[in-house]
């Protein structure tokens, strides 16, 4: 069964970044779900071969945190800018 949900969350958090390709916001929740079971995946492989990686899961997060805070600054320049966080709102003539 553990198998089965480090498959099917990565794929499930891919297909929903392709499919909600017109939302920044959602596009970004997205990729943050994919970094915390990717992360789940990690904790729970090191496990599995009785290993404590500590080092690893900590360097994951704070990649994933920078990943937030980078991506939640472009969605707050993006909606003050153009009102909305739709990609189709962007283009090169407007800028």
């Amino acid at each position: 069964m553990l198998y089965l949900l480090m498959v099917i969350v990565p794929a499930m958090c891919t297909v929903s970044v392709i499919f909600h390709m017109g939302s920044l916001l959602m596009v970004l929740l997205s990729l943050e779900a994919l970094l915390l079971s990717v992360m789940f995946f990690l904790l729970s492989a090191s496990m599995m071969i009785e290993m404590s990686v500590p080092v690893f899961s900590v360097l994951i997060l704070s990649i994933s945190a920078c990943e937030t805070s980078i991506g939640l600054s472009l969605l707050v320049v993006m909606s003050r800018s153009y009102g909305s966080d739709m990609m189709n709102l962007l283009s090169l003539s407007k800028c």
